[in-house]
């Protein structure tokens, strides 16, 4: 590991100690009548919280506590600090991206029948489809509570938070139905230019709201904002694309996920529509072939694998991942003032595209 893969490690970790504080301040490791209350109003009858813990808190901490990266409200306090904000002002509405996140990964792997998730059993598997469904989708929208709760910012800034939320989960569920019609094989065509819209929806909605939210609390200008937007949902694109690369050749240990996950899914990754534009077609009709098949065989996935390598494509992804970054950067370079923080943006950025995990 590099002494700035390092520096930006131990940058996530102070970011992740701030926001896991704040995370708990709207999910009680255990309720009682009081935490509900202070969180949800007085009912008009009783909370039963042994419900409420075993359905909602363990399930939801059992994700949370397995860590990950935190990049999402790290990116969201950084551009606050690069705007000229306090990152400790605000942690109470970093959370918003990050608890999100979690929803979604458990959902997803809900819809995927994914089987691992941050080297342990999926939230499904542990606690039944029922209460991982129920979760993921409070998840949606327990963060907002610090957002509607805090009478120190102004109607017009939660409005206008309000508003980018809800655009930005919208078009997230459109970037999710787009991946999950193309692994069921429901579209037959699917360009280079579907798949980068599918990760600007999918992977890029939460970015684009995280520098949104923060770029909102600032007061940033719309050339401002837009700018911030584009870097966002670039770099989440370019760490879709590194994601996708590392399920079929990284290392579990490191990476979390099975390896070949998106083969047995028969997913529509940059790299499989490059693969099956630029094999010869016999070799192109086997790639689809396995793809279809949604296997668990060992040896098929390999054979996917091998051809995906063969290819070109990891190197070709790796590459557009890297140009994107790298564009977009340029363009808000220029509109951002020279501060710390603008640094770690930058160093941010660059040691996503380039992660083992």
């Amino acid at each position: 590991m590099t002494e700035i893969e390092q520096q930006v490690l131990n940058m996530l970790r102070e970011y992740s100690q701030l926001v896991e504080r704040a995370i708990e301040r709207y999910m009680p490791r255990k309720f009682t009548q009081e935490a509900a209350t202070r969180l949800f109003g007085k009912p008009r009858f009783s909370y039963e919280p042994e419900s409420l813990t075993k359905a909602i808190s363990e399930p939801f901490w059992d994700l949370i506590d397995r860590g990950g990266k935190r990049w999402r409200p790290a990116l969201l306090l950084l551009t606050y600090e690069a705007l000229g904000g306090n990152a400790e002002d605000i942690v109470d509405i970093a959370i918003i991206p990050e608890i999100v996140h979690n929803g979604t990964l458990i959902i997803d792997d809900v819809e995927d029948n994914g089987d691992f998730r941050r080297g342990k059993e999926c939230i499904h598997k542990i606690y039944g489809v029922d209460i991982a469904v129920n979760v993921g989708n409070a998840m949606y929208y327990l963060p907002l509570l610090g957002l509607l709760n805090d009478e120190r910012i102004p109607a017009d800034k939660v409005l206008a938070i309000m508003r980018c939320y809800v655009e930005e989960m919208l078009k997230l569920s459109l970037g999710q139905a787009m991946d999950i019609a193309w692994h069921k094989g429901l579209v037959e065509e699917i360009t280079e230019e579907h798949y980068m819209q599918m990760c600007a929806f999918k992977t890029g909605s939460l970015s684009r709201m995280a520098v949104g939210i923060a770029g909102i609390m600032a007061g940033a200008s719309h050339g401002l904002l837009e700018g911030l937007k584009e870097f966002a949902e670039s770099l989440s694109i370019a760490f879709q694309i590194q994601d996708d690369i590392l399920n079929i050749v990284g290392d579990m240990t490191k990476y979390g996920k099975e390896i070949g996950g998106d083969i047995k899914e028969g997913k529509r990754t940059l790299m499989v529509i490059y693969a099956l534009k630029h094999l010869p077609k016999d070799e192109a009709n086997r790639l689809k072939e396995i793809l279809s098949l949604h296997t668990n065989e060992p040896s098929l996935i390999e054979e996917a694998i091998t051809l995906i390598k063969k290819s070109g494509a990891i190197e070709y992804a790796s590459g557009v991942a890297r140009e994107l970054v790298s564009k977009s950067w340029t363009v808000l370079d220029k509109l951002l003032p020279d501060t710390p923080a603008k640094k770690k943006l930058k160093a941010l950025a660059d040691f996503l595209i380039t992660r083992e995990f």
